[in-house]
């Protein structure tokens, strides 16, 4: 066994936001090897997300521009106590990914999820492929004043949902985008570290996950068309392994011990689980070893069975830090 946040899991291998999205969704999962499984990215308002052409699958990487199609957050609310039931019912927590663009929103969001009765809120802070009038909205996770805004409305909200119901609070985490540039990376490290171990202010986060996609790349075919609608998507898959296994690496020397890490980018088989784990991750996320099999959740039994074979469990189930 191994845990997130307080949360037990039987194991590290999870699927990632953006792989499952409504209840039947949720069926699927709850039948397949995730230790949890995450939902979302869901946002205020429903989302058609961006039109065309929005994925890409490549054998060494992959691009998408999916831009957070979901249903809203008011369908969710009422969805939402079905869908914990339904991976209670299998033995999984539920972790819910949410994407504001504003901090009003976020603050709003974890007020209703959190009352859902979900396990954990995932703050999605990297999302690069949403556009509104042409332009690409601001990736959150690059604005430090912003995250920490972010962090302390998340955090007021789910300490009073705590406290008025006189229960468990619900722990959050932050998602982020790669970050080239060392410096920046520790910038943010601190905002979140001095969020996460404020004892005065409202609860901070209890895990980062590492990373989202690269933004912005461009593929073009044999005739320098992009492959792509939008042109410019994240990219994922193997390529972006390297990258996220040095942010999960740099986090981990940057953060306190308090707050885990969650890998995730390039995750196709258990080596790569193996992989994040040393670089000091607790548990791991995939999102296009997904897509690539046709949306087929067996392939997260597929990349268990290979850490199963490739490391001892006693050994890397690392202890929660929470």
């Amino acid at each position: 066994m191994t845990g997130l946040a307080g949360i037990e899991l039987e194991h590290p291998v999870l699927n990632a936001a953006g792989t499952c999205k409504s209840p039947r969704d949720v069926e699927a999962f709850a039948r397949s090897a995730v230790a949890a499984i995450v939902v979302g990215s869901i946002t205020v308002a429903p989302r058609a997300g961006n039109t065309g052409t929005v994925y890409w699958p490549g054998g060494t990487f992959s691009v998408n521009a999916l831009g957070l199609p979901n249903r809203g957050l008011d369908e969710y609310a009422e969805q939402l106590p079905r869908m914990v039931e339904i991976a209670h019912e299998a033995g999984k927590p539920l972790i819910v990914s949410i994407a504001g663009f504003d901090v009003a929103e976020y603050r709003h969001m974890a007020e209703v999820v959190g009352a859902a009765g979900v396990d954990l809120i995932e703050v999605n802070l990297a999302c690069p492929n949403v556009w509104d009038g042409g332009a690409q909205k601001r990736i959150a996770c690059f604005d430090p004043r912003q995250t920490a805004a972010v962090c302390a409305q998340v955090g007021a909200a789910l300490d009073a949902l705590a406290t008025a119901g006189g229960g468990r609070r619900v722990p959050y985490g932050v998602k982020i985008s790669p970050f080239s540039d060392p410096a920046a990376l520790a910038e943010l490290a601190d905002v979140l570290g001095r969020a996460a171990t404020s004892g005065a202010g409202p609860g901070g986060p209890a895990f980062v996950t590492a990373v989202n996609t690269f933004p912005n790349a461009l593929v073009v075919d044999a005739a320098g068309r992009p492959v792509l609608d939008v042109e410019l998507a994240g990219l994922s898959g193997p390529a972006l392994k390297p990258i996220g296994l040095g942010q999960v690496r740099q986090l981990r020397r940057l953060l306190p011990d308090t707050v885990a890490l969650v890998g995730a980018g390039g995750i196709t088989n258990g080596h790569d689980v193996v992989d994040y784990q040393r670089a000091g991750a607790v548990v791991v996320q995939a999102a296009t070893a997904f897509w690539n099999r046709g949306e087929d959740p067996t392939v997260f039994g597929e990349i268990l069975s290979g850490w199963i074979d490739e490391a001892d469990p006693d050994q890397f189930a690392a202890a929660d830090p929470a």
